[in-house]
């Protein structure tokens, strides 16, 4: 399904894109969220945090962590890095976005995936944890990720990511 609206979109994205190069940033973006889309809402069994449980609380089949900021493991820090390049990629599209916009987005993205990973599990069992850090550790990789390409965009070698 994911798939299949990831191409409409492309479809509609070839027809408004001013230019070829503005279609291939936005193919990219549309590319990354159709990756971090999969990633995210599809069972794992994967686990990179320290092995110490946490409390949470069961709402039928969703397991929910409501305590932020609990353990600053490894698990924390990769998912700052997972959001990063969709940070990246929002900047080198709209390098002028307000910054109120950019922390808007960051957020969005965070409840946005585990909203979904919140119905996936009432709907088919995805058994993935909903946890509060994850919100924000989404939002630091987003605003992160636009500071990058902030930073990057403005060396010599790298002006060609302006245009």
């Amino acid at each position: 399904m994911i798939t299949l609206i990831v191409l409409i979109i492309s479809g509609r994205l070839w027809h408004s894109a001013p230019t070829k190069s503005q279609f291939f940033k936005r193919v990219i973006l549309l590319a990354f969220l159709w990756v971090l889309a999969a990633f995210c809402y599809t069972p794992t069994s994967y686990n990179f945090s320290s092995g110490v449980q946490l409390p949470y609380i069961e709402w039928g089949p969703a397991k929910i962590i409501y305590n932020p900021i609990r353990q600053l493991d490894l698990g924390f820090w990769l998912n700052v890095l997972l959001t990063m390049p969709l940070g990246f990629l929002i900047g080198w599209n709209w390098p002028k976005i307000h910054w109120r916009r950019l922390i808007l987005l960051g957020l969005i993205t965070g409840l946005t995936l585990e909203t979904g990973q919140f119905i996936l599990d009432w709907l088919v069992h995805i058994d993935r944890w909903i946890d509060i850090d994850d919100v924000l550790t989404n939002w630091a990789g987003v605003v992160l990720g636009f500071g990058v390409y902030q930073f990057i965009s403005r060396l010599p070698g790298f002006r060609w990511l302006q245009k």
